[in-house]
């Protein structure tokens, strides 16, 4: 693979050294497979405990060339810089698939070959076993008179995807909902909710807090003074790949629920 820019922590290979050329990336197919499995005496094979997939790597190979002794060290130390990741893991984005971050950690502290004005590494990163997509996703849903049900579409993600669910009363008081997509459904019975204000329930922190969501990110954040989850029962939602039913359903005074459903979606 050539002529790719990477960006770590929103900034560019391209703008931190300009001068360095990625040659190469190699990126492991899948994240490492973390299955146990148990030979049983007297049964032919084994028996499979499946487990989710562990970290995988993602390799650059980089090189630049200056045009002196000390521009080669600038170069190499700009490098380190940018790769360097002190605070743990941070978004990388290939510019050969723009929509997507992997998160990642630098894994080790690698060697720079560096002959006259030339300097070649090789940064290897530890990522999760997933991309995510750059943009979130999100549809509306307005439940008319107590009810709606209906399909909507995610033709983006290719594996499930953890949504936030923010449940708005828009004429009318909340004070009950069921809310159910594809086989899950989550029932919640909590203090009354006046016109404009929200319930939301987060997958991702697998919580149900008052006010609208603030975790911008869908990383599971969420202020534990908004917490309620007396009267939350069932399982928290998930969005599938391809089509999705759902189907609402609440109580009070309120004639028009909006239901706004933001996910973001994850590729191998």
């Amino acid at each position: 693979m050539t002529a790719v820019d990477v960006t770590i922590d929103t900034v560019a290979l391209s703008t931190a050294v300009a001068s360095a050329r990625i040659l190469r990336v190699r990126r492991q197919l899948l994240g490492d497979r973390r299955d146990v499995h148990v030979d049983v005496p007297g049964r032919a094979g084994a028996f499979t405990f499946a487990e989710e997939p562990g970290d995988r790597r993602i390799i650059l190979e980089v090189s630049f060339a200056e045009t002196s002794f000390a521009l080669r060290r600038a170069a190499a130390r700009a490098l380190a810089g940018w790769a360097d990741t002190p605070s743990g893991r941070v978004n990388m984005v290939i510019d050969d698939e723009p929509d997507r971050y992997y998160e990642v950690v630098l894994e080790s502290a690698p060697d720079v070959d560096e002959w006259l004005a030339h300097g070649d590494a090789e940064l290897e990163f530890r990522s999760s076993p997933y991309a995510f997509a750059v943009s979130t996703s999100s549809t509306s849903i307005t439940a008319s008179a107590g009810s709606a049900s209906g399909l909507f579409l995610d033709s983006d993600t290719e594996l499930v995807a953890f949504p936030v669910v923010e449940v708005t009363p828009l004429n009318g008081t909340l004070t009950a909902f069921e809310l159910t997509i594809g086989p899950d459904t989550l029932n919640w019975t909590g203090a009354s909710i006046g016109a404009g204000g929200t319930v939301t329930v987060s997958t991702p922190a697998a919580m149900v807090t008052t006010g609208p969501n603030t975790d911008v990110n869908l990383t599971g954040t969420y202020d534990a003074l908004l917490v309620i989850m007396e009267g939350v029962s069932g399982e928290f939602p998930l969005v599938n790949p391809g089509g999705n039913t759902y189907a609402f359903t609440t109580t009070g005074t309120a004639t028009a629920v909006r239901f706004r459903i933001t996910w973001r979606a994850r590729y191998r």
